[in-house]
């Protein structure tokens, strides 16, 4: 089945019809079966939408999203059923604080060996089965958190979670960035993503409804039915041709942190994204600790994601539609931290008086997410074939490790200067780190993927021919 379907596209793209290869997809073709595909951008808002809905039409954005769905349930999971869980596990209030912190670390530091290991094996063996491994990894291990009985088997468990769920962004963003034209390709990962922020929002409707051991196994069972449909993805067309070629490394870290250029666009893109993961991490789920620091009682974690997350949809659209209207990521990304930096400091100094209030400005800071939306497809964009799961799989994950670094600093810092005045502190160095980060960056809006990196740009669809005559 997977050879026919790459013999169909080949046709597609070899047919006399069309005249289109991988290197001239962002021109105007005749072929009407790729026409919303490889149209050139006209910036209007009709147009726009109306590709937007197309896009969410993809089975492969559709297939590769509600794993990232099931994903991204998964992994705030446990910042929505921390105290609670905690809790019936024994623990006293300050305990719970503590031990959350390091339960949190315990899965990022699963997250970031997760990265390296489903990247690597990513850009070596194909997209699709490290969908299919992470997702089964996942799914298991969520299934066995709904039975621990102790705070290490929990941090354990939670560990190789983290390793499970590093794969799903990466490939899933790798694998529709070479599906789509080059003008379009922001709307399908933007697509992707979103559909992964759904997945939060029903995390957090779960974890208000049912107990927490429940919760979990929901998470696991949903994973593993996903994994049938898991098996109907096919292999990146721009992959199956560039893993013929010789003389080229395939994944690792080595062919990135070897060449100054890719190790510098390597830890921009870190920098650039980490304001997105600052807020879920820290702010968000520290909420109960910080509104109690304002004077508020009664927060709840999962109300807190719930809304956020909401807003962070709302937020996703605004900035896929400005990125596709001006025809640049990088001018998207840098509204949406500008927003980013306002609300924040709006949310830790005006004074709340009732929870309501409290779960509003919370819930604004999410509407800033559209740095990680257009930001991934920035990432996906920069890096050659050879290497560019790798790098979407790693970049957003070690993202997220800094939040190691993030808890560390704060905890520090919560002794002398009190929670809130920390949390200020620790947010300032996060996003001007981001700015630098977003000025650095190159525009890569309409970057033609037909490349790989250590070896010159060229047409692809002649070996692929060669290959599969």
């Amino acid at each position: 089945d997977a050879r026919r379907e790459l013999s169909r596209k080949l046709d597609l793209l070899s047919s006399p019809q069309s005249r289109c290869t991988p290197s001239v997809l962002s021109q105007n073709c005749t072929a009407t079966h790729l026409d919303w595909l490889i149209r050139p951008s006209l910036g209007g808002t009709s147009l726009i939408i109306k590709d937007l809905i197309k896009a969410f039409a993809s089975p492969t954005v559709v297939i590769a999203g509600t794993g990232y769905l099931v994903d991204m349930f998964d992994l705030f999971a446990f910042n929505m059923l921390r105290v609670k869980s905690l809790k019936s596990l024994g623990l006293d209030p300050e305990a719970v604080t503590a031990v959350g912190v390091n339960i949190i670390n315990a899965q990022l530091a699963g997250l970031i060996l997760g990265a390296y290991i489903w990247g690597k094996l990513g850009d070596r063996f194909g997209r699709t089965r490290v969908l299919l491994g992470s997702i089964l990894l996942y799914s298991i291990t969520s299934l066995l958190t709904s039975m621990v009985q102790d705070p290490w088997q929990y941090g354990i468990l939670r560990f190789l979670t983290g390793i499970g769920l590093a794969g799903e962004l990466g490939a899933g963003i790798t694998l529709i960035s070479e599906e789509f034209s080059d003008k379009r390709r922001g709307l399908g990962v933007g697509i992707f993503i979103i559909l992964g922020f759904v997945g939060v929002v029903l995390a957090s409707f779960v974890a208000q409804t049912i107990d927490w051991r429940s919760c979990y196994v929901v998470g696991g069972l949903m994973g593993l039915a996903l994994l049938f449909l898991r098996c109907r993805l096919h292999e990146s067309i721009l992959f199956s041709s560039t893993k013929h070629q010789t003389g080229i490394k395939y994944g690792g870290l080595t062919p990135i942190l070897s060449n100054s250029g890719l190790r510098g666009k390597f830890v921009q893109g870190i920098l650039l994204i980490l304001p997105t993961v600052f807020v879920p991490q820290i702010v968000w789920s520290l909420s109960p600790e910080i509104a109690k620091a304002k004077g508020i009682s009664g927060i709840d974690p999962a109300t807190v994601l719930g809304f956020g997350y909401t807003m962070v949809i709302v937020g996703d659209f605004l900035a896929i539609y400005l990125a596709e209207k001006l025809k640049s990521r990088k001018r998207s990304i840098s509204v949406f931290s500008a927003a980013g930096c306002v609300f924040f400091l709006v949310f830790l100094f005006c004074p709340f008086h009732s929870a309501n209030e409290y779960y509003l400005w919370s819930s604004m800071l999410g509407m800033t997410f559209g740095t990680w939306v257009v930001g991934s497809t920035v990432i996906a964009e920069s890096f050659g074939t050879n290497i560019r799961a790798t790098a979407a799989t790693t970049i957003p994950n070690f993202s997220r490790g800094c939040v190691i670094l993030m808890n560390f600093a704060l905890m520090a810092l919560k002794p002398a200067l009190g929670i809130t005045n920390a949390m200020t502190c620790v947010g300032a160095v996060i996003f001007v780190l981001s700015i630098i980060a977003i000025y650095l960056t190159k525009e890569t809006y309409g970057t033609d993927l037909t490349f790989v990196d250590g070896q010159k740009p060229k047409d692809v669809t002649k070996d692929l021919v060669l290959n599969n005559a």
